[in-house]
């Protein structure tokens, strides 16, 4: 007897993980389809919320059997987006709305009993990922659990090896990603805003291998727009710049339209020896506010001169955009500014003088 349980208990282990293999597992997944600035690009998801749909068809009227049910908590970020009331052609979709909210409905009671995997946000080939930015696949993991736990009410898992597809990125493209992945990184390091935070998400949209090559490319220039248009909140402004004198104090500004404070050093780096001049140590900028700074320069020869100001974080690393100050000196030298004096009282006294000739011959 005593044999026979030892061969059902060690016969168990091999049963337990068939079972656990033979989970099936509903991927809740699908291409973008809005812009980096909230705008839906095409209507095609209210088509694919219905019952009948393609998304509609993997929570409505499944069994109770246990799932596995693999996320991308972006789609669910845009269906979210949906249900609290949307546009699309300048026209308000009331019955895309209802459609959203009864997916939304039916998929939190559909995982409450069930385990649930996020994918990496915005669901990117974890392969090419891996190659391009390894650093990023553990934000987007972690971003992405955190939106859907915050959703669903309900715990989730992150792991690698649950995506699927590869991507083929061009040069182009992949250098692209890179810079604005490196510029928006940065500036996470001088700025706590959401906004941000939010946007280097985002990024990981073109490495999504559910785009065809020309929806890839329409992204990556959104991408690039965007990157532009919230990187522009928070640096130095330009400008061009007039001295007359050996040294001055420049008046430069610094602009940061997000909703925190930040602080930040800058550095300046004069394209040519013509003048000095020195980074700033760090400054306070309050939130939603601009802030003139004196900036003392020392000029050693007269001339033009390009200065390259940027934003550094507390570990002196340039952060964000790069701003031109343009500074001009147009400095005279001491003696020929006597000279010239004198030779403008000489040439005065000299008009004097006729003048006083002219009047007495006038009056002889």
């Amino acid at each position: 007897m005593k044999k026979f349980f030892a061969t059902v208990f060690i016969f168990s282990f091999f049963l337990i993980p068939s079972a656990q293999a033979a989970r099936p597992v509903i991927r809740i997944v699908d291409k973008p389809h809005t812009n980096f600035d909230g705008t839906f690009r095409d209507n095609e998801l209210a088509v694919s919320l219905l019952p009948n749909g393609k998304l509609g068809k993997l929570i409505f009227g499944i069994s109770s059997a246990r799932t596995t049910f693999v996320v991308d908590a972006a789609l669910v970020d845009e269906v979210a987006q949906m249900a609290k009331g949307y546009t699309f052609a300048d026209k308000k979709d009331l019955d895309g709305q209802q459609t959203a909210q009864n997916w939304l409905f039916r998929l939190k009671n559909a995982v409450m009993y069930n385990s649930v995997v996020a994918l990496p946000y915005r669901n990117p080939d974890e392969k090419l990922l891996k190659s391009v930015a390894p650093s990023e696949l553990t934000f987007y993991l972690r971003y992405a659990k955190v939106r859907l736990e915050t959703f669903l009410g309900h715990p989730v898992t992150i792991e690698n090896g649950w995506g699927m597809g590869r991507t083929q990125l061009t040069r182009k493209i992949r250098t692209q990603y890179r810079e604005d992945r490196r510029l928006i990184s940065g500036l996470t390091t001088i700025t706590s805003s959401t906004d941000v935070e939010n946007l280097r998400a985002q990024l990981a949209i073109v490495l999504n291998p559910l785009l065809n090559s020309d929806d890839r490319a329409y992204y990556s220039r959104d991408e690039l727009s965007a990157v532009t248009k919230i990187a522009d909140r928070l640096k130095v402004i330009p400008g061009r710049y007039q001295i007359t004198s050996r040294s001055a104090k420049l008046p430069i500004t610094l602009v940061n339209n997000f909703d925190t404070a930040t602080v930040v050093s800058v550095s300046l780096t004069p394209m040519n020896s013509r003048i000095q001049i020195d980074d700033l140590k760090p400054i306070t900028i309050a939130a939603k506010s601009r802030q003139q700074i004196l900036l003392p320069v020392s000029v050693i020869a007269p001339g033009s001169t390009i200065v390259l100001a940027q934003l550094m974080n507390s570990q002196s690393q340039l952060v964000g955009q790069v701003s031109h100050l343009t500074i001009t000196s147009t400095i005279i030298d001491s003696r020929v500014a006597w000279f010239t004096t004198g030779a403008a009282v000489l040439l005065f006294l000299g008009a004097v003088t006729q003048s006083v000739r002219r009047v007495r011959r006038s009056r002889s």
